[in-house]
């Protein structure tokens, strides 16, 4: 019997190096690390475990080093939850990616990423046999489009709903070169600092009024619907016709901002998992689930500790009297 994935998560898996620090270094300056840790991380990667902790059937593609140390930890950590890793790739002459990651007392980050591997994922390693069996395509933070773009036509010619979470290294090539990329998607979701540096607006001049406005260039690409996270405002979800801006979770604290988006995003797809339609309320729901799984995500240090588990979600959704 087949098995038919409620997920496949496609992009870079890294090991995250996290450095906690009182504040940030000036030029030719030094600063002390209080606390070190090793952590799985990467985008898509972080989006694929906490799927599989929520409750969905979950498998990851990307590109690992040949069985090095960092490539063991992050096959190790997706077992832990069940992600399936039967589809990953490995470079004979790449090592598993690294991050490093400057984190201060606000839970604010500087992070300097290594691909390694991750970025030598190429075309030819996505197989339309595999991407098939699944309800939903995700696609996250890759420098190298040509993967993603050869994901996205697999899931557009197969009618499986494609969404995006790009990433700086996907926007900072400008919107005139991923465009391509964006004609062949149905959902995409952007951090606020990705939204204003993909139209080259100042983040502090950036509203809802504009992010509607600059939309219309997106939504006439095809893209059918699209959230803006805007920390602690919360998400703006957006279609062609309709807007609305969804607050945030209530937190406890914040310790860390690290794979907020990976959280939100994977929060939105147990949604969309559940229903697929582009109904408004279906959608608020979907961004409302987002919120939750980001903003318990932020109440823990890394990107994964603080991820909810299936029976959280569960009871957040009968004392909320979601339907989806």
């Amino acid at each position: 019997m087949i098995e038919i994935f409620d997920v496949i998560c496609i992009g870079a898996a890294l090991v995250d190096m996290v450095a906690q620090v009182t504040r940030y270094p000036a030029d030719d300056d030094e600063v002390f690390v209080s606390d070190l840790t090793l952590l799985s991380g990467g985008a898509a990667a972080n989006t694929a475990y906490a799927c599989a902790k929520i409750g969905l059937s979950t498998a990851f593609i990307g590109k690992l080093g040949g069985h090095d140390a960092f490539g063991n930890k992050i096959l190790n950590d997706f077992k832990e939850v069940n992600v399936d890793t039967k589809f990953i790739k490995y470079s004979e002459h790449h090592g598993t990616g690294s991050a490093y990651i400057a984190l201060n007392k606000r839970g604010d980050r500087r992070i300097y990423a290594h691909s390694g591997a991750a970025n030598y994922l190429s075309k030819e390693d996505l197989l339309e046999k595999e991407l098939i069996n699944t309800k939903i395509i995700f696609l996250s933070s890759l420098k190298n489009l040509e993967p993603f773009i050869e994901a996205a036509i697999i899931g557009r010619n197969n009618k499986i709903p494609v969404v995006l979470n790009p990433g700086m290294l996907i926007i900072d090539q400008g919107l005139k070169n991923i465009k391509k990329l964006l004609e062949k998607i149905d959902f995409l979701i952007l951090s606020q600092n990705e939204y204003a540096s993909l139209f080259n607006i100042e983040e502090c001049d950036l509203n809802e009024d504009l992010i509607q406005e600059k939309s219309s260039t997106l939504f006439k690409l095809g893209i059918q619907v699209i959230i803006t996270t805007l920390g602690k405002k919360g998400a703006l979800l957006l279609t062609s016709s309709r807007a609305e801006l969804l607050p945030p979770l209530k937190l406890k604290s914040l310790i860390d901002t690290t794979g907020a988006g990976d959280a939100f995003s994977a929060g939105f797809v147990y949604g969309l998992v559940q229903n697929i339609n582009l109904k408004f309320e279906h959608l608020k729901n979907n961004v409302e689930i987002g919120n939750f799984v980001a903003g318990n995500c932020i109440q823990e240090l890394g990107a994964r500790n603080g991820i909810p588990n299936r029976e959280d979600l569960i009871f957040f959704l009968d004392s909320s009297n979601k339907k989806i």
